[in-house]
């Protein structure tokens, strides 16, 4: 029966969980050489991503990625990370804020599949459409 990377992942958090710093290398390490041992070691980027996934689930951790036109302000971080915060009911906020000097203004939040557009260039397409109809 092989084993998925998604259940490798899990089988890593329930080890973790809970754990002090010192043991958790040992288990990592022992993870690593049961892949090796596997000859699973091609999944590790897969069984990092899904062990990241559950990790920010289970710790109530949102990312999101901000796209911009210039570098966002502290306080606007703060504004995004409380929307964030309230829609997503997150007990933590991780902003990665990516320039794009395509935009001509306003901003992009992507959190996992979800796409917020309030971009310039979104809001001046809708307004198009409406007055179109």
């Amino acid at each position: 029966m092989k084993i998925t990377p998604v259940q490798y992942a899990k089988a890593l958090y329930e080890s973790t969980r809970d754990k002090k710093h010192g043991e958790i290398d040992v288990i990592i390490g022992n993870f690593f050489q049961l892949l090796v041992k596997n000859n699973q070691t091609k999944f590790a980027p897969k069984i990092i991503g899904s062990f990241h996934k559950i990790w920010n689930k289970e710790g109530g951790i949102v990312e999101a990625e901000v796209i911009t036109r210039n570098k966002i302000q502290d306080t606007i971080t703060k504004q995004i990370e409380k929307f964030i915060k309230e829609k997503y009911k997150a007990e933590k906020v991780v902003i990665n804020n990516k320039i794009n000097e395509n935009i001509k203004g306003g901003v992009i939040i992507k959190v996992g599949d979800e796409v917020m557009d309030g971009s310039i260039s979104a809001q001046l397409a809708n307004l198009k459409k409406q007055l179109a109809q």
